[in-house]
Order: structure tokens, then C-alpha cells, then sequence
């Protein structure tokens, strides 16, 4: 019986297509994850060792500069520390750099120079293995199940099989549908599988959660097309049904969503900071910079007797001023912080209208990719930059000397791995199968009525 249903279900073409084209999306996708994962780390201690390089040539030179100069050309790498699941559901990550380099100048606009225009578009993502998934699956699911019937009723099987006791035409369909999703649960296992031995993913609780997630957001669009079998129509309108589905939840709704958070946050209070910040920058060099500097010294009440100095420059000014002119957009930073938390609020509170969309943020969320993931590392860039600052300061306004030594003491960026977020995965799990719930006791009843017609 078993040889007789997968030659049933390999017979046709159209799911030998499907299934030859899913699976080499997926293997695509992991594949170029993998590599693109690969090259993020592979920039990221590239950007260490260059870093390293630059300061053991300054030190072969001898002769320093004075450190207003090497902190202006002194760009410092720092890392966005990305899990091995980045590279199946890359997020946010694929459209920011995971490596940006940052020296002693103002800050607000070396952040929204290289990265803060991206997030606040807020993509669903890129082709990775969570699209291919998300978007994919439900289309392979609907090609092998949607038709089952019509095509046993214009076989003549179905109309035999209702002749015999015991229901053998609708343990018949049922029997073809849970073969199908133990073959799609196989490919998905496979899938994560190879993954797990690219990437050298541990088999632990984590993994489990991922999986189980995935499971059941297939199981879940195998009940809506059972659903749809058990009304008993015709394959075209079974087909045209389950598409438009397909189309309300991963096209319509994810849309409607994205238009509707477009029109309600309209700011952008990122560019704001960065244009003031420049303003302030460049007014600051026709105002008197005794002024800035007792300014400054509120700020650093260390510095207060050190601020004069003689001629018409000196780098302390310019650092000085160039903490003045991030302190003076601050307000405005914030306030992008807080959008972008209210937005993704927002986000998480509507998602559960699609599950497709709900399934890829679930995802994003746990591999550290999505947009909170990506503001922590924006404060440990802001933190480490407020250190490398305060390193040069003594040098500036004591005026001391660099020395070999001094350069060893240059603070180091460290990454910081933010905790695995389980909470969202747990929670669109238990929705799936909530949802798989209903659509079971749903289909059941239909297909009750199915069996003595």
C-alpha cells in the first residue's frame, strides 16, 4: 500500500516539479547562507587584522602623532555577533553591515551613514531559507494535497471505495494526506539536518524549538487544504482557493501591513540627527571655541582647567565639539530608538493576521536578526564608541605624548551575544497549533459528511 500511494504521488509532473524545485530552493538557499555567513565572519576578523596591522605598523615607525591625529584616522571594527542561524534566516543582517568601523568623531553620523536606512524599512527579508519556508512550503503543499479528491473521483477510485463498509474512501484520502506531510516533514528534517552539519549547529532544545516551529506551520497549511478537499468541489476551485489563501496571507495581508506602519510612522528622526549634527559641525567653526570648550568641560568637569590653548586650532576643540554636536541630537536619537520599538510593536501585534508573516518574524526574532537584535548592537557600537572617546581625552587636554605603549591600551571592541529569544517561537508554536486544532476538528466534521455522500 505504502509503494502504491508514493507511486500515486510521484506519478504526476506537476509534483515531481514541485518537489524538485522546492528542494533546490532550499538546498540554494542554505547553501548561499552558509557562504554569506561565512563572509560576514570572514569580514568581520579581517577588519580585526587589518586593525592590528595599522597599529603594529605605527609602532614599527617610530615616530607618533600626536593623538588627535591617529584618533581621526584610527577607524576601530567592531562586530555584530551573529549566531550560525543567521546564515538560514538572515533578517535584518542581510541588509546591514555586521562589521562597522568607528573612530573618535561624532557619532550619529557614522551610524546613519552606513546603516540606519535599512531597518527602518522594515523588509520581510531576502531569500534565505526562512523565505523559502515561509513562502515556498505552503505552495509545494498545495500542489501535492489540494486535488486528491477530484482527481480519486475522476479516476473512479473514490466512487469504488465508498461501495465498501468502514469509510475506505475517506481513510483512503486521509491516508494520502498524512503520507504527504511525512514526506514533507522528512525533506524539512533533511533540510535542517544539513544545515546543522554546514554550520555545526548543536542538537539541543534550540534546535528541537526550530524544527518544531517549522513542523507545525506546515502541518498547519496541510489542515487548511484538507479543509478546502473536504468542501468537495472541483480541483479548479480547490486550486484557484487555495491560492487566494496563499495570496491573502503571504501578499494582501504582509502588504496591507507594511503600508499601514509606512503611513503611521512618517518620521525620520535618524536623518534628523545626522543633517543637525552636520549643521552644528560645520557652524561650530565660526563660533568661539573657548565657548564650546566650557561646554564641554560641563560634561567633564576633569577637563575644566585644561581647555585653554594657543592659536587658532587645537584637537581637543575638535573633539570637543564633535561630542557637543552628538549631545545636541541626542533628543533626536532617541526618539528614532522609540520609534522603532513602537513599530515593532506594532508589528508583533497584528503578525498573528498572517501566519506566514508570523512563522519568518518567530524566526528572525531566535536567530538574533530581526530589528531589536540589530538596535542592541547599534548601543554596544554607541557604548564603545563613548569609551574610545574618553581614552583620547586625557592625551588631548593633557597634552601627552603617544607612546608604543599607549597604543596597546586602545580599548577593543568586545561583542556582546544577546540571549536566544524564545518567547516569540514559543508563542507563534502554540498559535500554529491552536490553529491546526481547529482545522482538524473542522475537517473532521467535513469529512464525515464526505464519507456518505
Amino acid at each position: 500500500m505504502l509503494k502504491f500511494e508514493l507511486k500515486r504521488l510521484l506519478a504526476p509532473r506537476a509534483n515531481q516539479i514541485s518537489l524538485l524545485v522546492f528542494l533546490f530552493s532550499a538546498l540554494l538557499a542554505v547553501f548561499l547562507g552558509t557562504n554569506a555567513y561565512k563572509e560576514v565572519r570572514k569580514d568581520q576578523v579581517i577588519a580585526k587584522i587589518v586593525f592590528e596591522k595599522e597599529r603594529a605598523h605605527l609602532k614599527d615607525k617610530g615616530d607618533l602623532p600626536e593623538m588627535g591625529s591617529l584618533a581621526y584616522y584610527a577607524k576601530a571594527p567592531t562586530q555584530w555577533y551573529l549566531s550560525p542561524w543567521a546564515a538560514l534566516f538572515t533578517g535584518q543582517s542581510q541588509n546591514n553591515l555586521a562589521a562597522m568601523k568607528v573612530n573618535a568623531l561624532a557619532l550619529q553620523g557614522q551610524i546613519y551613514n552606513k546603516e540606519v536606512i535599512n531597518p527602518s524599512k522594515h523588509r520581510a527579508g531576502g531569500f534565505d531559507l526562512g523565505f523559502v519556508l515561509a513562502y515556498m512550503l505552503p505552495i509545494l503543499i498545495g500542489i501535492l494535497c489540494v486535488n486528491l479528491l477530484s482527481d480519486e473521483r475522476q479516476s473512479g477510485r473514490f466512487t469504488l471505495l465508498s461501495a465498501f463498509a468502514g469509510n475506505a474512501a475517506k481513510k483512503t484520502i486521509i491516508r494520502s494526506l498524512l503520507l504527504r506531510f511525512y514526506i514533507v516533514a522528512g525533506i524539512i528534517l533533511l533540510l535542517f539536518l544539513a544545515s546543522a552539519v554546514l554550520l555545526s549547529l548543536p542538537f539541543d532544545k534550540v534546535f528541537i524549538a526550530v524544527l518544531g516551529l517549522t513542523l507545525a506551520y506546515s502541518g498547519l497549511w496541510f489542515l487548511i487544504a484538507a479543509a478546502i478537499i473536504s468542501l468537495n468541489m472541483s480541483g479548479l476551485f480547490n486550486s484557484l482557493a487555495f491560492v487566494s489563501i496563499w495570496l491573502v496571507f503571504s501578499v494582501l495581508i504582509p502588504g496591507a501591513i507594511h503600508l499601514g506602519l509606512n503611513q503611521q510612522y512618517t518620521e525620520q528622526p535618524a536623518l534628523r540627527a545626522s543633517t543637525e549634527q552636520r549643521l552644528i559641525l560645520n557652524d561650530g567653526w565660526d563660533q568661539d571655541m573657548q565657548t564650546a570648550l566650557t561646554r564641554f568641560s560641563e560634561h567633564y568637569p576633569q577637563y575644566r582647567d585644561k581647555i585653554d590653548f594657543q592659536g587658532r586650532f587645537h584637537w581637543k576643540w575638535y573633539y570637543a565639539m564633535q561630542n557637543l554636536s552628538d549631545l545636541a541630537v541626542d533628543n533626536h536619537w532617541q526618539a528614532y530608538l522609540q520609534l522603532q520599538q513602537a513599530r515593532e510593536n506594532s508589528l508583533s501585534k497584528v503578525s498573528w493576521l498572517s501566519p506566514n508573516l508570523l512563522y519568518q518574524q518567530a524566526l528572525n526574532q531566535f536567530s538574533g536578526t530581526d530589528t531589536q537584535a540589530y538596535q542592541a548592537y547599534l548601543m554596544q557600537v554607541s557604548a564603545y564608541h563613548k569609551q574610545v572617546s574618553e581614552f583620547i581625552y586625557p592625551y588631548l587636554f593633557n597634552d601627552t605624548p603617544v607612546t608604543n605603549s599607549d597604543l596597546d591600551l586602545f580599548p577593543e571592541f568586545q561583542p556582546i551575544a544577546q540571549p536566544v529569544r524564545t518567547k516569540g517561537l514559543y508563542y507563534s508554536t502554540g498559535l500554529f497549533v491552536l490553529l491546526c486544532g481547529l482545522f482538524t476538528a473542522m475537517t473532521t466534521i467535513r469529512f464525515k459528511r464526505l464519507a456518505v455522500i
